[in-house]
C-alpha cells in the first residue's frame, strides 16, 4: 500500500512491481502460517482473527490500491480512458468481497460442518487467489517489456498487451469479486501440492514448477492464476445449470 501510494507521489509506476512481488510473497507466509502455528502447537483463537484481519488488508485492500494506480498513471500514456466510476468502485467492490468472503469462512468454518466449510477445499474463491489474477497481471505488465523475456514480441505486441491489461484490471476486480463471494467450489491448492501420491509424480510436477517460476516467474503466475480461478468456475457451470434446470421442470410440475 506504501509503494502504491508512492507511485502516485512520484508518477513512477516502476515501483508498483515491488507492491506486486510483496504479495506474492505474502501468499507464501498465508500458505504456511496455519502449518507452523500447528507444527508450534501455537494455533488460537486469536491468531485465526488476526489471520482474517490479515488477509482483508493483503488480499483485499493492497491488490486493488495497486492495480487502480498502475492504471491511472499509465492510461494517459498509452491513450486509454477507463470508466471513472468503474475505476473508482472495482477497487471499493473487490475489497468488500473480500471481507464478505472471510467473515462468511469463519462463520462457516467455525460451524463445524465440513459441507459448509469446504472440508478440504474452499466454497468461492480464497481471496489470496483472487488477489493473484490482478497482482500477476500487474507483474506480467512490466515482465512482457523485459528484453530477455522467454518469447521475443515486437515493440507493437508489447504495446497491445500492456494496454490490453490496462483495459481488463477494473472488470477483473469485479469478476474475481463475483467469485469469492460465490459457492464455487475451490480446491486447497497448497495441500494438493502437499498431498500424499507417487513419490517420483510428485518430485517431477515439483520441479516442472519450480523451474518455469524460475525462468518467468511473473507469466508462470499468471498462467496459474487464470486456471485456478477459471477452471473450478467452469466445471462447476454445467452442474448449477442443471441445478437450474430441475428447479425450473419441478416448478413448471406444480
Amino acid at each position: 500500500m506504501i509503494w502504491a501510494s508512492e507511485a502516485l507521489r512520484r508518477n513512477d509506476v516502476a515501483v508498483l512491481e515491488y507492491a506486486g512481488w510483496l504479495i506474492v510473497l505474502a501468499t507464501i507466509f498465508d500458505a504456511l502460517d496455519g502449518k507452523v502455528a500447528r507444527l508450534t502447537h501455537s494455533a488460537s483463537n486469536f491468531g485465526a482473527q488476526l489471520d482474517s484481519l490479515a488477509d482483508a488488508i493483503t488480499f483485499g485492500v493492497a491488490p486493488a490500491m495497486m492495480a487502480r494506480t498502475l492504471v491511472i498513471i499509465e492510461q494517459p500514456i498509452f491513450d486509454t480512458r477507463a470508466h471513472p466510476r468503474l475505476l473508482f468502485v472495482a477497487p471499493i467492490i473487490f475489497a468488500v468481497c473480500a471481507v464478505l468472503r472471510l467473515a462468511r469462512y469463519n462463520v462457516e468454518h467455525d460451524s463445524g460442518n465440513p459441507q459448509e466449510s469446504g472440508g478440504r477445499g474452499f466454497v468461492g474463491l480464497p481471496s489470496p487467489a483472487a488477489a493473484g489474477l490482478p497482482t500477476a497481471l500487474v507483474l506480467f505488465f512490466f515482465n512482457v517489456q523485459d528484453p530477455d523475456f522467454l518469447l521475443p514480441l515486437s515493440p507493437e505486441i508489447i504495446h497491445g498487451i500492456q494496454e490490453t491489461i490496462l483495459r481488463v484490471l477494473p472488470f477483473v476486480m469485479v469478476f474475481v469479486a463475483v467469485l469469492m463471494v460465490s459457492r464455487v467450489p475451490y480446491p486447497h491448492f497448497f495441500s494438493w501440492l502437499t498431498r500424499s501420491r507417487n513419490p517420483f509424480r510428485a518430485t517431477a510436477e515439483t520441479v516442472i514448477v519450480f523451474g518455469l517460476l524460475l525462468i518467468e516467474p511473473a507469466f508462470c503466475l499468471l498462467g496459474a492464476a487464470l486456471a485456478f480461478t477459471l477452471l473450478p468456475a467452469v466445471c462447476a457451470l454445467p452442474a448449477r445449470l442443471r441445478a437450474s434446470s430441475s428447479k425450473v421442470s419441478q416448478n413448471s410440475g406444480r
